[in-house]
Order: structure tokens, then C-alpha cells, then sequence
């Protein structure tokens, strides 16, 4: 029963209770004045039938309502339990095929740093566009799916904005090079109560979008300080979004005209999701757009530090990545064979002394832990967990060295866990340009 039939069962039921309670009056009050005692018995007996009647009609009713709200809370039920199950099915297949996915994402990018004539270079772009293309789409639906079954949560910290404001930034800057777009960032010493990881999503949502849609120009990625908020924004000369447009942007499969015009289309969901995060965040998310000059979209996030003001601004992310690893001694340890090979491929072509490991129990023998420079270990493995592993290895040879885990698992208890052993974290499909920034990272 629909929610509209619902509402009119209990109209009825109400109507009825007050028709019953009338004719009850009637009756008990003796109101009605008859001319004889025969016509006063008469006349009691018609209205005790008529209450009966009301009576038999009100218990209808309010079977007819039971019965109602008993359908409507088993079909609630079996919605839940069908989002949840989706959920589920769509984290486990994400999972799966995120694996051969970042082995070929590994595997395209040493491919693409090799000298390699026009053609075999321009069908390299290409693969790693549709590559790109998958992933994107994947996350997405994986995103949009667990916000919809409210299985995301905020686990907000104190955390100072500048250095997830630059590993966006060095991510983006690639991407707008490419595109034929400038991009700049201005930066603050802030620090900021909120999600870390919620917010690196929802900034790349806007930052992917501004990109996608802007021919010329450019795009800025913005902090600054408004009274006790920061205002983080992203700025492009793109278009620009009609007040039609921006009153419904934010819903889902939701395409801006001019989004056929663009090479990566998605699916209309990134603006959706970029709008349930700021939600789960508590943060206040608003758009301001002038069509045929640009967008801008601003995020206010509390500021918990109040002594940190000192702006930074940067005209071009310049920033240099090292070409090479020479020396560095890297371990690998993933249960996929595949992308241990990618792995190594991409590594070694950058430099650096690799040996692979499926499992890490057989590389007691083949290398010295301490002369390792750096563990990168999957977080699922065969027999235990990499965090594990690299916290025995550590303990029991009383190693010195930084760890990398690289994991498809984008649990906020996982990301927690590895940020309390003090590891450093990456997500599958790895993104070769963060995935170089990590590494100068942790073995400068």
C-alpha cells in the first residue's frame, strides 16, 4: 500500500472513531424525546444497530491500518536490506577489479616513460585514458552507493590543511598541464576540524569537474581564512552554470549542456557526491557562477587553530619529482603475482633496487632488512594482513625503515589503524604521480 492510500485509511479511521462516539452520546444521553415507551425501545434498538455497524466498520479499519503499517515497514525493511546488499556487492566487486586495474595502470606508465615513436605513444595516452576513465567510473559508483545506504561516516580530527591542499595539487597540476590549463593553488597553515580522507574525495570531485569542463584558461585551488571558517575553493574559467542549472546540478545523473563536449563524461554523479559529503562532513558547500566566465565552489570548514594566518601563495605547481631511485633498496610484498611484476617494472625503470614477494615469509633469506630503504606491502595477503607482516619484520629484527601499504580497502577503521602504527598510506588503483610524491616523501 502506497503512502497516499495510508493517509486516507487513517482519515477514514478518524471519520469513523468521531461517528461512533456521536451515536454513543445519542444513546447514552437519552437525548431523543419520544411520544411512547415502545417507539423510545425501537428507536434505542436502531442506534444500538447503528453503533454495532460503526463499530464493525471502525475495527475494518483499523485492521485495514494495522495490516498497512505492517506492509509498509516489510517493504522498508527489504529496501534497507536491498541498498546494503548492493553496497556490499558493489565494495566486493570494486575490490576485484581494482586489482588488475592497478596492475595495469602500473604496467602503462612504465610503458609510457619508454622513448617510443608517435603512434605507440599516442595509443599509450589513449589506454591510459580509458584506464583512467574505468576507475573513475568504478569509485564512483562505489561512492555514490555507500553514501546512499549511510554506511559513511565522518571520523574528523584536527588536521592542518596545507599539506592535503599541495597533494592535491601536485595530483591536479598534471592533469590540467595536460588538458592545456593552467593551475595554481594558494595555501594556509590552518589547521581544520574534518575528515581527511571525506575531504581529499570531496576536493578531487571538484577539482576532476573543473578540469573536465574548462577549455581555456584555468584552474585555482584556494584557501583562505573567513572570520572563525576557511574557505577552501575551487575556482575555473570554464562555461559557467546558468541559476536554472545551479538549483539542480547537485543531483544525481545530473549533466551540465556542455557536458557532451567533454572527453571523460562520467555519469552525472560526481557533483552529487561531492554534495553528500559536504552533508556527512557538516560543511557548508555553495556555488557561484557567472555563465560564459567561470564557476566557483566554496567549502567552509571551522578553524580549530587560531594562531596559524600565514598565507601562501604559488603561481604554477612547479614542484620537481626525482627521476630516478638509484640505490634506494625497495620490497614489494603483494599476493597478486601480476602487480608484484608491475611493481617491479615500474620501480626499476625508476631507479631502484626491487625484490618482489607474494608473501613475505620468503624473503628472510634473501634480503638483509637492514639495508631496506623502504616496505611497500598490500593490505590483504594470503595468510594475515600486511600491517602484520611489516609490524613483525620491524619488531623482531628491530628494523628501521618506512612503510608503504598499498590497499583497494577504503574502510576509515583501516586508514585509522595504518595512521596509528605510523605507516604511510596509498589507495589502489595507485596513481603513478602521487605514488612518486609518496615515495620522495618517505625516503628523503
Amino acid at each position: 500500500m502506497s503512502r497516499l492510500e495510508l493517509e486516507k485509511a487513517q482519515k477514514e479511521n478518524a471519520k469513523l472513531r468521531k461517528i461512533n462516539q456521536a451515536l454513543i452520546e445519542r444513546l447514552e444521553s437519552g437525548a431523543v424525546q419520544l411520544a411512547n415507551p415502545y417507539s423510545a425501545f425501537e428507536h434505542s434498538v436502531t442506534l444500538a444497530e447503528q453503533v454495532r455497524e460503526r463499530t464493525d466498520a471502525l475495527n475494518q479499519a483499523l485492521d485495514k491500518l494495522n495490516t498497512s503499517h505492517r506492509e509498509l515497514s516489510e517493504a522498508n525493511q527489504i529496501a534497507e536490506k536491498a541498498n546494503l546488499s548492493k553496497t556490499k556487492f558493489l565494495a566486493a566487486v570494486s575490490h576485484d577489479l581494482l586489482q588488475p586495474l592497478n596492475a595495469a595502470r602500473l604496467f602503462a606508465t612504465t610503458l609510457a616513460e619508454q622513448p617510443l615513436e608517435e603512434r605507440p605513444k599516442s595509443l599509450v595516452d589513449s589506454m591510459t585514458r580509458s584506464l583512467n576513465d574505468v576507475e573513475n567510473l568504478l569509485r564512483t559508483l562505489v561512492d555514490i552507493s555507500k553514501l546512499d545506504a549511510g554506511v559513511v561516516h565522518a571520523d574528523k580530527s584536527d588536521i592542518p590543511v596545507a599539506p592535503i591542499l599541495e597533494q592535491l595539487s601536485t595530483e591536479f597540476a598534471a592533469a590540467a598541464k595536460h588538458a592545456g590549463l593552467r593551475f595554481k593553488h594558494r595555501t594556509c597553515n590552518a589547521k581544520v576540524h574534518s575528515d581527511s580522507l571525506l575531504l581529499i574525495r570531496l576536493l578531487r570531485n571538484l577539482l576532476t569537474n573543473a578540469i573536465r569542463y574548462t577549455k581555456t584558461g584555468g584552474v585555482l585551488l584556494s584557501a583562505r581564512r573567513r572570520g572563525n571558517n576557511l574557505l577552501i575553493q575551487v575556482w575555473d574559467t570554464g562555461e559557467g552554470i546558468s541559476l536554472e542549472d545551479q538549483s539542480t546540478i547537485f543531483e544525481e545523473f545530473k549533466r551540465l549542456p556542455n557536458a557532451d563536449e567533454a572527453h571523460d563524461k562520467g555519469l552525472g554523479l560526481g557533483l552529487s557526491i561531492v554534495d553528500k559529503i559536504a552533508k556527512v562532513l557538516g560543511h557548508m558547500l555553495t556555488i557561484t557562477s557567472t555563465v560564459g566566465k567561470g564557476s566557483v565552489f566554496s567549502l567552509e570548514i571551522p578553524i580549530v587553530d587560531q594562531t596559524e594566518k600565514t598565507i601562501v601563495s604559488q603561481s604554477n605547481h612547479s614542484q620537481s619529482l626525482p627521476s630516478s631511485l638509484k640505490g634506494k633498496r625497495i620490497v614489494v610484498v603483494d599476493n597478486d603475482a601480476t602487480i608484484c611484476e608491475a611493481m617491479s617494472q615500474l620501480l626499476s625503470h625508476w631507479g631502484a633496487d626491487v625484490t618482489t614477494s607474494l608473501n613475505g615469509h620468503d624473503l628472510y633469506e634473501q634480503v638483509d632488512l637492514n639495508e631496506v630503504d623502504l616496505l611497500i606491502v598490500d593490505y590483504h595477503l594470503d595468510r594475515g594482513t600486511g600491517i602484520d607482516l611489516a609490524k613483525g619484520w620491524i619488531k623482531e629484527h628491530a628494523a628501521d625503515f618506512p612503510v608503504l601499504v598499498v590497499t583497494a580497502n577504503h574502510s576509515q577503521t583501516l586508514n585509522e589503524t595504518i595512521r596509528q602504527e605510523g605507516f604511510s598510506l596509498l589507495q589502489k588503483p595507485v596513481k603513478p604521480l602521487l605514488f612518486r610524491q609518496r615515495l620522495r616523501q618517505l625516503l628523503d
